[in-house]
């Protein structure tokens, strides 16, 4: 390749990171780390201080593994993704109940998590129970310092009556779990140590999961005694006011230009999202940026042209045309000048194509007058001053100079 194509191409890929760099929507602070491994860091969650809201949205990245992992705070709770919406996904424990063929257990393990604030989603979350002569339990403590205690029971005969999908006490049970649940502990036991099915299921589990991320089949009786981890889903918010509480609160309320507030449906708090119109971190100063909706015609109505606003767009009618411009309102009409000037246009083309087409007509039909013997004869003697025969031959004792010019050509020599 020419050098010269070389520093060309070198030249356009620099301005191309340059115009990414200026246009990307930012979602952290400034300096901050935005993230960990494989999972993106938000603000006002952040990894070092001064880059997230408070201690509560402290992330810990440790570096010391490949890729590198976030765990919430301090802890070994280890972060999946953080989304602006509110969510934050984890992974919690599976807790297992063992037996050996005579019915001795083998082992016996419990799922236990403890968050510092923020609670798990009762929206998102459910609490399993699986196994064919399982007894699933949960105690635990929620924001207001409530304790709850609950389970389900899960029970088959052999494998044949399970259904795969189906988790309503044959082989698999579910329960919703309550709001602002903070912490709990989840055990498992049964009625007879599994002897009566140990072939096929000699364990028993219960756990607490996101309802979208888990789903039953057969193959978990046993299976999922490998699987020591399940995701599930905690809500966050910011403080413990209420959006209106909050509003009033110039100095502390966190949501910058052109975004607004709304309440936390499972904790105290309050959360912020970009005016209609915008996109991006509203929590970030100048976060929140104006949508083009001209670009995609996917995010507008307009039939015809579209002028971007601040928050929104306009549409329009091309020149000669009014209405709206929306696809969902008046449309585009012409003017009526413009349909006048359309029909005399078009009247106007209809008109000249008939008369060449008369003029291609005829002069692929005929012959000229002048020629043609079957031409009129009183025609042809107007255009020569002088009678002439059938033959092109003038009458006897007239002239006249116009016929001897032409009968010069006309006639035989010595024909008069």
């Amino acid at each position: 390749m020419d050098p010269k194509e070389n520093l060309v191409l070198l030249a356009a890929a620099l301005l191309w990171m340059v115009i990414s760099a200026e246009t990307s929507q930012a979602t952290h602070l400034p300096g901050c780390q935005d993230k960990c491994g494989d999972v993106s860091i938000p603000y006002p969650f952040g990894t070092s201080e001064g880059c997230y809201f408070n201690e509560h949205f402290r992330i810990t990245c440790d570096t010391k593994i490949t890729p590198p992992l976030p765990y919430l705070w301090s802890s070994k709770v280890e972060v999946l993704s953080i989304s602006l919406d509110g969510h934050l996904r984890i992974l919690t424990f599976v807790g297992a109940d063992c037996y050996n063929k005579s019915g001795a257990r083998e082992s016996r393990t419990k799922s236990i998590a403890i968050l510092p604030a923020f609670p798990f989603s009762n929206t998102r979350n459910k609490f399993f129970g699986i196994g064919c002569d399982t007894i699933a339990l949960i105690s635990g403590v929620d924001l207001h310092g409530q304790t709850y205690s609950t389970g389900c029971l899960s029970l088959c005969n052999d494998t044949a009556s399970v259904t795969n999908g189906s988790c309503n006490g044959i082989g698999c049970c579910q329960i919703p779990i309550p709001g602002n649940l903070l912490r709990y502990s989840a055990t498992v036991t049964s009625f007879k140590n599994h002897t009566d099915i140990w072939e096929s299921n000699p364990c028993g589990f219960s756990f607490l999961a996101e309802e979208e991320s888990f789903s039953f089949t057969i193959a978990n009786l046993t299976s999922i005694k490998n699987t020591t981890r399940l995701p599930s889903s905690i809500d966050w918010a910011i403080g413990n006011q209420t959006c209106e509480e909050a509003k009033k609160d110039l100095t502390g309320y966190v949501c910058k230009a052109n975004s607004g507030c709304y309440d936390s449906s499972n904790a105290p708090g309050y959360l912020c999202n970009c005016s209609s119109g915008y996109i991006g971190n509203p929590y970030l100063p100048d976060g929140c940026q104006d949508v083009d909706e001209c670009k995609d015609s996917n995010l507008n109505r307009c039939l015809k042209k579209c002028q971007n606003t601040n928050g929104n767009y306009t549409c329009a009618c091309p020149k000669g045309y009014h209405g709206d411009g929306r696809k969902d309102g008046e449309g585009c009409s012409a003017d009526q000048l413009l349909v006048v000037k359309i029909f005399v246009g078009v009247g106007t083309s209809v008109i000249v194509l008939v008369a060449v087409s008369g003029l291609m007509y005829f002069g692929m039909m005929g012959k000229h007058p002048w020629t043609n013997v079957e031409s009129n004869y009183e025609e042809t003697e107007y255009q020569l001053g002088k009678e002439i025969d059938a033959f092109g031959h003038g009458k006897s004792g007239e002239s006249s100079a116009g016929y001897q010019v032409l009968g010069s050509v006309l006639l035989p020599s010595g024909g008069r």
